[in-house]
């Protein structure tokens, strides 16, 4: 959903969610405000769908058998706009601990543009690999923050495109690590237009 949007009808809202379990995602992510709705729309979820209070970290396994670790960033309190101190701080701790288990971080926010641009600004000792993020605020098709430690990419709430990352070198956990463009890393916004063909089963679904 767009943030502060209308929520759709529950038949439009199922179907929506209907959708997205064909397109074969390996995991997704519902912050607080999403969670609410579908809860007062008693819509059910995919499995592979969960708040950061369900699963908090989930760990997936490439073809080539690399692990990839991913953090569901907790809500923010109500009426705040960015992280305290010891909310960054637990997200640190998580982090950390995951690190020695997988070659790369990713986090997954719904704190808006606001939250997730003071949290990389406040330059934490300990940030996720890649940032992906979502909620209030404008997209963002790459930015590295945080001394260069971590790729902030932010989706685009209309839908119209998707960015696409591209990893050509895992992080470095023994020396220090920077991302940098076209030597380790890329990102690139793909336009979502008609060149791209309608999923069969997909659009049966949202007629």
């Amino acid at each position: 959903m767009r943030p502060q949007s209308k929520l759709p009808a529950p038949d439009v809202l199922q179907s929506l969610i209907k959708a997205y379990n064909l397109m074969g995602y390996d995991l997704g992510f519902i912050p607080k405000e999403e969670a609410k709705a579908l809860k007062q729309a008693q819509a059910v979820v995919g499995s592979w769908q969960k708040t950061s209070e369900e699963v908090p970290i989930t760990i997936l396994t490439t073809q080539n058998g690399d692990k990839i670790g991913f953090v569901r960033f907790p809500p923010l309190d109500q009426g705040n706009d960015i992280p305290e101190p010891e909310l960054i701080s637990r997200i640190g701790r998580q982090i950390k601990l995951l690190r020695n288990k997988v070659r790369l971080v990713v986090g997954l926010s719904g704190w808006g543009w606001l939250g997730e641009n003071e949290y990389l600004m406040k330059n934490p000792k300990t940030v996720p690999d890649l940032l992906l993020g979502s909620g209030r605020g404008s997209g963002l098709n790459g930015r590295v923050l945080a001394d260069d430690r971590c790729i902030w990419v932010r989706s685009y709430d209309k839908g119209r495109s998707i960015c696409e990352i591209q990893i050509y070198e895992w992080p470095d956990r023994k020396n220090s690590f920077a991302w940098t463009v076209s030597k380790n890393y890329n990102t690139s916004s793909i336009g979502l237009n008609d060149t791209y063909k309608d999923n069969p089963e997909v659009a049966a679904v949202l007629q």
